[in-house]
């Protein structure tokens, strides 16, 4: 639960809305429409903005996007900064990061033309808010928030370091670094805030506290402090941390065990996030509802909690939001770089044209030939160094479009697989279990499905399996940690995963190994290769067939056997077997369908365990797959 504290602990820095402060709102309201001066109305709009943004979120918005339009029609490049900062706060608060991180972006740019530190100050705030929780990029985080109080140190603001020990708090308290230091800046937010009686800020500091507690494992202190935080939050209006304090109270009741407490807790944060829009508050107090069902055994109503955490989180960070974030920073860095480049050539032509003045002088100034072959000498080192550094720029932009075009093919894929094989079992899946909560079918009938169910459960959870192996190893190459294993215990519980598939199918399918027999490598990888080699013996083999594993050893190793009387293959389907760079799906004897990453990921995961794989088949009589790795001892 404690991630979500980044929509509180990281929302400091807006100005405290309480019960007495309508009559300032309504003075403001009433002051834009008297404005004299253009720039005067653009800040009035950006106060209102700030004011409005923890209670009122569309109604800040809409204050927001007017105070940019008319920053950009008068040209008052300040105003539009700290309009576009208010815009990055709300789309952050809303959990839209890809909007937030460029909407920040545009004003931190901004406010570094104009050279206006306290505004670069907010904008490195949003930014290290979206980065600690939309992304989890922690250090980087760390480095926007610690540049943002070394700014507020300078000016002596109170109210933002108070609001800023919060923010750092949060990060160590979630990366499990610097608690002690973190109870330090969290003690001197809750002075700073208390001395400035800012109700808002102080109820964000007892929450930073109370998180530090729930790291430390020491759930009645983070009680006593989220009792305190919602007891100071009612007096400041301010619903949202109100509704995640809710929240975090039912975890820490959930994880007491006391699941009926947990779930009036929850659902008193449901109701209060709907009304905000707290997306990230609502998507966790539905798991939490979830797992408090669980408890009681209420599996139905857990069920229909856990397919509306399902559905939200799918909304709220996905692949390409990711991606958009990312390249957005990309390209302020690149036009930072494209900027320096140009005052590489812009010394350059300057160069050229001193040359061209020194040959023109070159007869008069006869005793000054020295010197001026001094100084072409000197220009032309620099052309070649701005040469070089423009060669060494273009290759990295190179580099960093390959990368992106790497990642976009692994995204399409992902995306291409999920979409046509993910997709049709899942909604057999949902519809098989939609008939049984209406109970449109019989005990007997849904006994009668229990195979198809259990196939389709087994099915996609190895999809989803060999999906999450092949995009981490797209991506981030594979790990390896091998150890002595006990082939015997490895096979049996892959054997026992597939007892049902082969049952349903009639196929006998049993193991010959025995305890004595070991293999060095990977135990995650090489499970996964019996796994999927498992799974493609009972694809392709007829109903009534056989799947038998086996091991002998080899000297230093070990060979491991799957062989079925399946399909088998022909010579030329046998000879390009592990040859194809394309993954492609074959159905099986059923047609059960598949992803075709299976036998991939088994070639790369031998191999990465410095073994190999091989198979020998013939048509309509069945195949054998061997797996050769390194024995142990």
């Amino acid at each position: 639960m404690t991630k979500l504290a980044l929509i509180f602990t990281l929302l400091f820095g807006a100005q405290t809305f309480t019960q007495g402060q309508q009559p300032i709102l309504d003075s403001l309201e009433t002051q834009v429409l008297h404005a004299k001066h253009d720039s005067e109305k653009v800040d009035l709009l950006n106060e209102l903005s700030n004011r409005y943004l923890a209670y009122q979120p569309q109604k800040s918005k809409r204050y927001a996007e007017e105070a940019v339009q008319l920053s950009q029609t008068v040209g008052y490049k300040r105003g539009e900064a700290i309009a576009l900062n208010r815009l990055g706060e709300y789309e952050f608060r809303q959990s839209n990061y890809a909007k937030a991180v460029e909407v920040t972006t545009a004003s931190l740019k901004l406010a570094e033309q104009v050279k206006d530190s306290a505004t670069m100050a907010m904008a490195y705030r949003v930014l290290g808010n979206i980065n600690t929780f939309g992304f989890k990029r922690f250090d980087q985080a760390l480095q926007y928030q610690l540049k943002a109080i070394t700014i507020y140190e300078k000016l002596n603001d109170k109210k933002n370091i108070a609001s800023f020990c919060g923010n750092i708090t949060w990060i160590y308290g979630t990366t499990g670094q610097n608690l002690e230091e973190g109870h330090r800046l969290a003690d001197r937010g809750i002075q700073l805030s208390d001395s400035l009686n800012d109700y808002q800020l102080l109820s964000y500091n007892y929450n930073s506290k109370g998180l530090l507690f729930v790291k430390q494992n020491q759930p009645d202190s983070a009680l006593k402090y989220f009792q305190r935080s919602n007891t100071i939050a009612i007096k400041s209006n301010d619903f949202a941390v109100i509704a995640y304090n809710k929240s975090l109270i039912g975890g820490i009741h959930l994880n007491k065990g006391d699941f009926k407490t947990a779930i009036d807790w929850f659902n008193q944060s449901t109701h209060e996030s709907q009304e905000l829009n707290l997306r990230e508050v609502l998507k966790d107090s539905y798991y939490g509802l979830a797992r408090s069902y669980a408890g009681l055994s209420n599996y139905q109503r857990a069920y229909h909690y856990h397919l509306l955490y399902d559905e939200l989180s799918s909304t709220i960070l996905n692949w390409e939001t990711t991606q958009k974030a990312l390249i957005t920073e990309l390209e302020f860095a690149e036009e930072k770089r494209e900027a320096k480049i140009a005052e590489l050539e812009l010394a350059n032509k300057q160069a050229r044209q001193e040359k061209i003045i020194y040959t023109i002088f070159f007869g008069v100034l006869l005793v000054s030939l020295l010197v001026i072959v001094m100084l072409v000498t000197k220009n032309n080192r620099q052309r070649f160094e701005t040469n070089r550094l423009l060669q060494e720029k273009n290759k990295e932009i190179e580099l960093q479009n390959e990368r992106l075009k790497q990642t976009n093919a692994v995204k399409d894929k992902l995306f291409s697989i999920i979409s046509h094989d993910l997709r049709t079992p899942l909604a057999s899946l949902k519809g098989l279990l939609a008939m049984v909560l209406r109970h449109d079918i019989s005990d007997k009938e849904f006994k009668e499905l229990g195979p198809k169910l259990n196939n389709l459960v087994i099915g996609t959870n190895e999809t989803l399996e060999n999906l999450f192996q092949w995009s981490h190893s797209q991506m981030n190459g594979w790990s390896h940690h091998p150890k002595a294993i006990n082939l015997c215990d490895l096979t049996d519980r892959c054997i026992a995963l597939f007892a049902e598939s082969a049952k349903a199918k009639g196929i006998q399918l049993y193991s010959t190994i025995t305890k004595e027999q070991t293999a060095l490598a990977d135990e995650n990888q090489l499970e996964l290769i019996i796994r999927n080699l498992i799974n493609n013996a009972i694809k392709f083999t007829h109903n009534g067939g056989q799947v038998v594993l086996a091991a002998h050893a080899d000297g230093n190793t070990i060979a491991i056997e799957v062989a079925d009387t399946g399909i088998g293959m022909d010579e030329d389907q046998v000879r390009n077997l592990f040859r194809k760079k394309e993954i492609q799906t074959t159905r099986g004897t059923q047609g059960e369908k598949g992803t075709g990453l299976g036998l991939q990921l088994c070639k790369e995961m031998v191999e990465n365990n410095s073994g190999t794989i091989t198979v020998t088949s013939t048509a309509g009589k069945g195949s054998v797959f061997t797996v050769r790795l390194k024995a142990s001892g």
